[in-house]
């Protein structure tokens, strides 16, 4: 352990010297704003905007040189508070009401100092909120849950001489979450996105601790250097089936150059095979590590594609305790080439995106996977157990009717059983207990529609809906739908189909409707949502919730699944 870290530091060092500032948080508003800007033809040039979280610098730049000639008087309004938003430099030239010359200098941080060597901004991270759950699931405490959320922390980020970029976060998080999310927490011991959890009361409480911290340095001016704890989402969907955020954070090293019309990108995680209720006595949890790395090249500003590879590996395999494999931190090789020098012990996938941008107003876009394939066994029967593929399509309609900001967009997934597994369950693509491609895992196929709405500068609302099919496990065999699953506990060789097995189906309509109080990150919101889900034959089970409440520089949990 001590000669990698010796290693990293003295392989990062060089980098730490130039640098710049952070990344937007997944999930924020911007993004979408950010899509906007690029297929409207709004952006001065064609953004990257496959892989993201996107840096703060970019999307400031991006914003301020948009053309807004063409713009609407209501997507003028909303573009005035973006600038505000995700451009520095313009948040400080507006000026706020400031109290005792120390706080709210400018009209969105609560604290900030801007000087020409440093700049720092601090807000509070609050997320409280209350309301209610009623469901139908007979193994609930009570038809009628209280449901609240209560985060308190503190963000703080920056840059030390536009040289060296910083994002650090902490908070403590106590909530009541709705009764399928805790039933999720009883089965499996996790929640997704987040880590370690623990029970409190004798109903749907849970309490974490939030953390996130990063540095990032700009190498030179194509390469950008980001080290420490985040999460990434690659592609344009709702979905990921290469990379999501639906996991907890990760401990990482991501190296991107955009040089030309070329995106690449290569990213070493170090994740953790979660083990729920794993006394502090038995010792620390196995880790594994990951190896991604993608090319993007878009041409001009109407089309983007891309080819994606990935390796995930474990230290505890069947044959004893595997050290860190230093081959894998060649960031230009074909991990493919090199999984199969060493023996083939890892679970290698490899894929595909596109993106296409037409008539100023639509984007069709779509990723493909291979987790394996194997041409040789199409003759024997169809079906093959060994022929593991995802697809996903989606098409985005931007100011759609001719309505300013109404934004639609539907999304289809399809991801074959025993994609994401390997017959060493430590291989798996997984962090936490959760998956870190399709949210569902595998053996599923989904719709969504979404749908959003800006209507004022102050005022932004977003609908999904969806319908989900998963197989699940029947009699101890494994169709394909658990990733933390081997498949050598498969029931067949041939005949296997999406969703075989148990039938899981769900049908959720999620809404969120938001206030902006001025350019700040605080917001005013109200979020409902129904889910019924149904297991095989048996009787339907319904949740209805509702919470109003407050949230500041935090972003809540989109729920995928």
């Amino acid at each position: 352990m001590n000669a990698r870290i010796c290693f990293a530091t003295l392989f990062l060092w060089p980098f730490f010297l130039i640098s710049q500032n952070g990344d937007w948080i997944l999930h924020h508003d911007i993004y979408h704003y950010v899509d906007r800007l690029d297929v409207l033809g709004y952006a001065v040039d064609g953004l990257p905007t496959t892989i993201k979280p996107y840096g703060r610098e970019a999307v400031g730049t991006w914003i301020q040189e948009a053309n807004t000639l063409e713009m609407s008087d209501a997507e003028w309004g909303w573009h005035q508070r973006m600038l505000v938003q995700g451009n520095d430099s313009i948040a400080d030239a507006q000026a706020g009401s400031g109290f005792l010359n120390v706080f709210g200098n400018n009209q969105r941080d609560l604290y900030s100092v801007r000087t020409k060597e440093f700049r720092m901004y601090a807000n509070p991270v609050l997320f409280l909120s209350g309301g209610i759950d009623q469901n139908t699931d007979p193994a609930a405490a009570d038809a009628s849950l209280p449901l609240y959320n209560n985060l308190r922390g503190l963000v703080l980020r920056g840059s030390i001489g536009e040289k060296i970029g910083f994002h650090t976060e902490a908070g403590d998080y106590l909530a009541r979450v709705p009764e399928f999310r805790y039933r999720q927490f009883r089965e499996l011991g996790s929640i997704p996105g987040e880590e370690e959890i623990k029970q409190f009361g004798d109903q749907n409480g849970i309490n974490y601790f939030k953390t996130r911290a990063y540095i990032t340095a700009e190498a030179t001016d194509w390469l950008r250097i980001k080290f420490g704890k985040d999460r990434a989402h690659w592609g344009n969907g709702w979905q990921s089936l290469i990379l999501s955020d639906h996991a907890a954070d990760a401990f990482l090293l991501n190296l991107t150059a955009n040089i030309w019309k070329f995106q690449y990108v290569s990213q070493f995680a170090q994740l953790i095979d979660y083990i729920p209720g794993k006394p502090d006595v038995a010792g620390d949890f196995p880790r594994k590590y990951a190896a991604i790395h993608a090319l993007n090249f878009r041409p001009n500003p109407h089309i983007s594609f891309g080819v994606f590879e990935s390796l995930m590996y474990g230290q505890n395999q069947p044959y004893g305790r595997r050290g860190f494999e230093l081959q894998y931190l060649n960031p230009v090789m074909f991990y493919r080439s090199v999984e199969q020098l060493i023996g083939s012990p890892d679970n290698a996938t490899i894929g595909a995106n596109l993106k296409v941008n037409l008539f100023d107003r639509i984007q069709l876009y779509g990723q493909a996977l291979i987790d394996d394939f194997n041409f040789g066994n199409r003759t024997q029967g169809p079906g093959y157990w060994g022929n593991q593929w995802a697809v996903q399509a989606g098409l985005k309609y931007y100011n759609a009717f001719g309505i300013p900001t109404l934004d639609l967009q539907v999304e289809t997934n399809h991801v074959r059983p025993y994609v994401y597994q390997h017959y060493s369950v430590v291989s798996n693509l997984s962090h936490y207990g959760e998956s870190i491609g399709h949210a569902a895992g595998a053996n599923v196929q989904d719709a969504h529609a979404i749908l959003r709405y800006h209507p004022h500068p102050a005022w932004n609302l977003q609908i999904v809906a969806s319908a989900i099919r998963q197989g699940l496990n029947l009699d101890d065999q494994n169709y394909g739908s658990d990733i933390l699953s081997t498949y050598n506990l498969r029931p067949y060789e041939f005949g296997h189909t999406i969703g075989q097995g148990l039938a899981l189906n769900v049908r959720q309509l999620w809404g969120r409707l938001s206030w902006q109080l001025g350019a700040s990150e605080a917001y005013l919101e109200a979020e409902g949502r129904y889910r019924w889900e149904r297991t095989g034959a048996g009787t339907p089970i319904t949740s209805s919730s509702l919470l109003i409440g407050l949230r500041v520089a935090a972003v809540p949990e989109q729920i995928r699944w």
